[in-house]
């Protein structure tokens, strides 16, 4: 029998508007005057970051705004439970287990590789045997979280269709074996930030100090769209779950951007970029050292071809963990045309992938 892992649905439907105000994370109203407190001692703040003139501090799984003109600290918004390792997670014998809802002890995973193969369809992907644990389908027809969320219910536990995002193994082509994971997503509507075909497992542990290594190999058609996103490394205890994700800039140009207050793009050299082609396969990797300080290691490989190779935050926050590996369309955002893309052979490991 099979054991659950709750997931949490990702709120990147309005995520892409909130990374570019001063939170990655939701901000809240309050009901009350936001309560304020006097700074604590400089060594227990988690992260400081300053975005259009306005310094926030988090503190106790809190993010406060500092007042310019007194120092004190107003409260903005919860942003995670300090208390979530034990909730979550416990230890026996030097192993790391992920607690399951029915009280199962799922022990998380450092290295998780999947090709897709013996597989027609996306249930088949989804369990704890294979280890992913829950895809979005974000699109006009599902456009809200409760909708997306009661679409996959209906996909996996009834073998309902789907609207008009899609989703699952694809015979077709594949880069190696005989099948791939195929995502096909539509424009998102008027008043949608961004939609989304998407496969992730929550059953990872990186923190920091760690390297996280990561392959895959994509591919988008001649006459597709292209993604925004095709890979995200995020924790999902974290409010709107950010982290660190590979992008596809302006259609053209891998780079890595951190989720987080600031949100740090890191970039091919100017004038040495290597365009993400159409039409083929194209391999990726990328090698992380964990920190959320400024010295963490970013590389990445095109084609065996190292076309980012910089320094800079990688963590969100120092005891973050990563738990969560999306892959697929994770966010689309052209208008004119829908967008294709086939993944294959995706790797994520403590240690070094072959090349």
């Amino acid at each position: 029998m099979s054991r659950m892992i709750r997931t949490w649905p990702v709120r990147r439907g309005v995520g892409l508007a909130l990374i570019t105000t001063a939170l990655v994370w939701t901000t809240c109203s309050l009901a009350t005057r936001p309560a304020t407190i006097a700074p604590p001692p400089e060594s227990e703040v988690e992260l400081t970051a300053v975005e259009k003139g306005t310094t926030y501090k988090v503190h106790g799984g809190n993010a406060y705004r500092v007042d310019p003109r007194t120092g004190r600290w107003q409260f903005v918004q919860r942003v995670y439970d300090p208390g979530f390792y034990d909730k979550h997670y416990i230890e026996r014998d030097g192993v790391i287990f992920r607690k399951a809802d029915d009280g199962a002890l799922v022990p998380v995973r450092r290295h998780f590789a999947d090709g897709f193969e013996h597989a027609t369809r996306l249930a088949d992907l989804i369990g704890m045997e294979r280890g992913w644990t829950s895809c979005s389908l974000q699109s006009p027809r599902a456009p809200g979280v409760a909708d997306y969320v009661a679409l996959r219910k209906r996909i996996l536990a009834e073998g309902a269709d789907f609207l008009d995002n899609r989703l699952g193994p694809d015979d077709t082509l594949a880069h190696g074996g005989q099948t791939s994971l195929a995502a096909f997503s539509v424009p998102p509507a008027r008043g949608m930030v961004t939609a989304k075909a998407s496969l992730s497992t929550e059953l990872l542990h990186f923190v920091k100090g760690d390297d996280v290594w990561i392959s895959c190999w994509c591919r988008v058609p001649a006459d597709s769209g292209m993604p925004f996103t095709v890979l995200d490394l995020e924790t999902t205890w974290i409010e709107n779950h950010p982290g660190i994700r590979v992008a596809i800039a302006d259609g053209r140009h891998v780079c890595l951007q951190l989720k987080s207050l600031g949100n740090p793009y890191y970039r091919q050299p100017p004038g040495q970029e290597v365009d993400f082609p159409r039409g083929r396969w194209v391999r990726l990797r990328v090698h992380l050292g964990l920190t959320e300080a400024e010295d963490g290691v970013i590389e990445v490989w095109q084609d065996d071809r190292k076309i980012i190779d910089t320094r800079g935050r990688t963590l969100v926050l120092a005891g973050a963990i990563y738990n969560s590996l999306e892959i697929g369309i994770s966010a689309y955002n052209e208008q004119r045309r829908p967008a294709t893309l086939f993944v294959d052979d995706v790797e994520i490991s403590a240690e070094p992938i072959a090349q």
